[in-house]
């Protein structure tokens, strides 16, 4: 009885450390009143479509990640980035985004699918961006 409760409790830590991850990071430009920012968000879906986990996009989250929730979408993470720059009154520019979705079953070697594509399914969201201090006392910038 005690080998089936490790093996579940085995299950359980390898999901949760293989869950999905939300991420909010920001860096500054040397001297300049620049600060770049990266959202990014992960998950897992079965089939492609069904989310299985997620990072959790909510921002009062007191998880890091969402269980069959679909939080890898364009509009939570432009939300969280755009919360992000309002809140500190700063004007956006530069957007850039990436996604990215793989099949997590290959064959070793040949990098081919298993016969059941898409069964289970790995997508990563990230957007990107530059925030800038708008201009103080009606001056101008090019």
């Amino acid at each position: 009885m005690n080998l089936v409760r490790t093996k579940i409790a085995a299950a359980a830590a390898a999901a949760v450390l293989a869950a999905g991850c939300f991420s909010l990071e920001t860096g500054r430009i040397g001297t300049l009143s620049e600060e770049h920012v990266l959202v990014s968000n992960y998950g897992w879906y079965l089939f492609h479509f069904i989310p299985v986990v997620c990072g959790n996009a909510n921002p009062d989250a007191w998880t890091p990640w969402v269980f069959f929730r679909d939080d890898v979408t364009m509009d939570k993470i432009q939300g969280r980035f755009m919360d992000y720059a309002s809140a500190r009154s700063d004007d956006v520019h530069d957007l850039a985004y990436t996604t990215t979705e793989s099949v997590m079953l290959n064959i070793p070697g040949i990098n081919l699918p298993l016969p059941v594509p898409y069964l289970l399914t790995y997508k990563d969201m990230q957007l990107c961006g530059v925030l800038t201090r708008p201009a103080m006392g009606g001056e101008e910038t090019l």
